[in-house]
């Protein structure tokens, strides 16, 4: 065979030889040796952590699907006080024949005590592993544990930890009084300069032994629930207090995250006039003037009529107008009463604020670091301005209630 005619062999055998090869799974594992973790909660303990793992039952969640009745609930939550967070999916296999997988995590419940102490040390083992996708929802359990959190069973979605990671991906939408932060964005936060990081903040009403029973979604109004309440405000990794919903949606403002959002204005006869904020846009300027930082906030609004209690005659131009200045008023006086409330109470700039001046002049920044440290807040000169255009009244101009006969 001449030399020709090898080297076409070899390359033909070397070409079916490597399919071969990489054709194997590497740490190949079947789906019915696995615990699919959905939600995760970390609670503090005077020699570690307590570690909640909520786990579907597929067996449960098939019957559902195909119209059986299936017996029993669809989760399970098991808990272990472990002196690291790892150690809690050795410490699972223990009592467990399935091994836990991460892959479809949806959110991860902090206690507050836990949150209060600090996270950095906490976070990094989640940040670390390659098997979880990091961009799942994280959350405060506000004046309950994590572990309790979990537990509770809903009516509406089978699944715990999927209701709170899609109420919560629709309540940030819908209400601007919550924020939708994975926990990717939230060590971002951590480790940017000029920022401090914020979490939503859920809480639990009602029993919580009762909740975490089959019968709390087989009633009509469930003795336990679940529901989102403030925003836990971090200096650094630490949490420091929470915002109220007002403080909340002027923060959402402020930093552009504004989707959708309603409150009322004062017609002239003194009666409400609910306004709905279709469309937001804030833009945010750094602006250099006598060798200090000025930080000016422009926010764009269109906006729909949704309920009208007060007399005012929508069809006048003037009227609108009005209501259009009115809402300005109230969405810089929401801006502005919270980023004073934060600074006064926290001192910390969970705004961004010194994260716009350090990308605008990083030497400014500086200087102002070195003059002022963590005060700068406080002194930090903040411009604010909405332009609102209502373009929708309803399906009617003038309200019937005037109409009906005494």
């Amino acid at each position: 065979m001449s030399p020709k005619n090898i080297k076409v062999l070899f390359r033909l055998l070397l070409a079916l030889t490597v399919p071969m090869l990489l054709s194997g799974c590497w740490e190949r594992r079947e789906l019915n040796e696995l615990a699919f973790v959905l939600g995760m909660g970390l609670d503090k303990t005077e020699s570690g952590y307590r570690v909640s793992l909520q786990v579907v039952i597929p067996s449960s969640i098939s019957s559902q699907t195909v119209g059986g009745t299936g017996g029993g609930v669809p989760v399970v939550v098991t808990a272990f006080n472990v002196p690291t967070i790892y150690e809690a999916q050795r410490s699972y296999n223990l009592v467990n024949s399935r091994q836990c997988y991460y892959g479809h995590i949806r959110i991860l419940v902090i206690g507050e005590e836990l949150a209060r102490s600090g996270l950095s040390e906490t976070l990094d083992v989640l940040k670390r592993s390659r098997e979880p996708r990091n961009d799942y929802y994280a959350m405060v359990a506000k004046d309950s544990t994590a572990e309790d959190v979990l537990k509770v069973l809903t009516p509406l979605n089978k699944l715990p930890a999927n209701k709170l990671f899609e109420s919560l991906d629709q309540s940030y939408k819908i209400t601007a009084k919550t924020v939708a932060v994975s926990l990717n964005s939230f060590v971002d936060d951590l480790l940017y300069e000029g920022i401090n990081p914020v979490l939503t903040g859920v809480e639990l009403s009602g029993s919580a032994s009762e909740g975490e029973k089959k019968s709390n979604v087989e009633v009509s109004t469930p003795k336990a629930i679940i529901h989102f309440s403030n925003v836990a405000v971090f200096k650094k990794d630490r949490m420091v207090g929470w915002l109220n919903k007002n403080e909340t949606i002027g923060y959402n403002y402020v930093t552009n995250k504004v989707v959708k959002t309603s409150g009322p204005v004062e017609g002239d006869d003194g009666r409400p006039i609910v306004i709905e904020v279709l469309q937001t846009s804030t833009k945010r300027k750094v602006k250099i003037i006598d060798g200090e930082p000025h930080i000016y906030i422009h926010v764009k609004a269109v906006c729909n009529v949704e309920e009208v209690q007060s007399k005012d005659n929508l069809e006048a131009e003037r009227v609108i107008t009005q209501l259009e200045r009115k809402s300005e008023e109230r969405i810089v006086l929401r801006m502005k009463t919270a980023v004073e409330q934060i600074n006064e109470q926290y001192n910390v700039d969970i705004m961004g604020f010194g994260q716009s001046i350090y990308r605008a002049s990083p030497k400014t920044w500086a200087r102002l670091q070195q003059k002022k440290g963590d005060n700068y807040l406080k002194s930090l000169p903040i411009h604010y301005k909405a332009s609102v255009s209502i373009n929708r009244i309803g399906v009617t101009d003038k309200s019937f209630i005037d109409d009906i006969k005494e």
